[in-house]
Parts: structure tokens; C-alpha cells; sequence
């Protein structure tokens, strides 16, 4: 998000901007990734204990495991269809800013009257399609971040609550 809103900010600015989405990115990846070690230790320790005390598989964690994951999936998706379809607009924008570039080039051939006036026009076109291949490019690392974060938040909102609450539990 944070790289979107750099847009009228400069390249600088906008890769730091990408590289901060994505260093907060693998951080939550790594919380995650401990709480879920976490939850898996307590849960396969609850799970052990049904062996010994079958009345225990009645436990609500045990529903609860699956509702929640089918709930952060959707939640999941939902956010990553709008990541791809920024994805694909910032694809489709890497080849029709360059192509919009040429035909605006093309239109002003009509214009040349000497050959003074024909360069003119080509440093214009080549001006103006490196221009849009570079902001095109940098729309699309951007989009690319962005997509990279955009399903995290449901697992990570829920492994860390699961940690917090069945170590609670397990006290």
C-alpha cells in the first residue's frame, strides 16, 4: 500500500518504498511462521491427549480449527483478486505506454516540415516511451509487493491469536 502511494514521489523513493513493503512482508512471514509452530505444538498436544480421554475431542478448539482457516482463506482471496487485477492493469500499462508513445510519434510525422523538425519528433517518441516503460516497470514492482503482502494479514491475524489464546490455555 505504502508503494502505491508514492506514485508521484521519485524512483528512489518508490523502490524504498517497495523494498519497506516488503522487508514488513517477511516480517509477519517469520511471526507467523512462529506462531504457527506454537499452535501446532499445542494443538498436537491436545490432540494426544484425546487418546487417553476420548471426551476431550469435544473440545470447541477442535472446530474451531478448521472454521478459522476456511475463514481466512476466503478473507485471503479476497484481497489477492484485487492484487491481481492491479497486477494485470500494471502488466497490460508495460506494453501500451510504449505503443501509446509510438503512435503520438507516428500522428506527428504529418506535422515534420523539415528534417530539423522530423528528430524533434523522434526525441520526443524515444523521451516519452522510456518515460512510460520506467513508470509501466515501476507500477508493476509495485503491484508485485503489494500482491506479495495481500493475503497475510487473515493467517497472520489468526496464527498470533491462536498462540496467544492456547497458551493461555495450556497455563
Amino acid at each position: 500500500m505504502a508503494a502505491r502511494r508514492a506514485k508521484s514521489a521519485g524512483p528512489a523513493t518508490r523502490l524504498a518504498a517497495v523494498v519497506n513493503e516488503l522487508t514488513k512482508t517477511a516480517g509477519k512471514h517469520g511471526e507467523m511462521g512462529v506462531a504457527a509452530a506454537r499452535t501446532i505444538g499445542y494443538r498436537t498436544a491436545m490432540m494426544a491427549g484425546t487418546l487417553t480421554d476420548p471426551l476431550s475431542a469435544t473440545d470447541p478448539e477442535f472446530v474451531r480449527m478448521g472454521a478459522e482457516k476456511v475463514e481466512a482463506v476466503a478473507e485471503a482471496t479476497s484481497a489477492m483478486a484485487v492484487g491481481v487485477a492491479e497486477l494485470q492493469h500494471a502488466w497490460l500499462a508495460l506494453f501500451t505506454g510504449p505503443v501509446q508513445a509510438a503512435t503520438l510519434a507516428l500522428a506527428s510525422l504529418g506535422t515534420c516540415r523539415s528534417p530539423l523538425d522530423l528528430v524533434g519528433v523522434q526525441q520526443r517518441w524515444w523521451e516519452e516511451s522510456v518515460s512510460a516503460g520506467m513508470n509501466a516497470g515501476m507500477h508493476f514492482v509495485e503491484s508485485a509487493a503489494s500482491l506479495a503482502g495481500a493475503g497475510l494479514p487473515a493467517f497472520h491475524r489468526r496464527a498470533r491469536a491462536n498462540a496467544r489464546r492456547l497458551a493461555r490455555v495450556q497455563r
